[in-house]
């Protein structure tokens, strides 16, 4: 998974939690911008676990506060993608 594909990844995750189209996430995006809830951060993360078909390490978290921070954990996740496999 690159860059790009995350953020494709999390924008589209966004909008189906929160039900509304999100302005375009950038690395520099603060997740508490967004306007979710806790609740719904929790599910947007679900909805990307799901989509790349991976569950991400809780203690990953402790240290994302951007949607940059957000799209590392996942591309450290799935690193057979970053490659460019598909």
């Amino acid at each position: 998974m690159n860059l790009a594909e995350a953020l494709a990844l999390l924008q589209s995750a966004g909008e189906q939690v929160s039900h509304r189209e999100l302005e375009l996430l950038t690395t520099e995006t603060e997740l508490q911008a967004l306007g979710l809830d806790s609740v719904q951060l929790l599910e947007m993360i679900t909805v990307a676990e799901h989509s790349i078909g991976l569950r991400l390490p809780d203690e990953a978290f402790g240290r994302v506060r951007t949607v940059g921070d957000l799209c590392e954990v996942l591309m450290a996740a799935a690193p057979e993608r970053q490659a460019g496999a598909r």
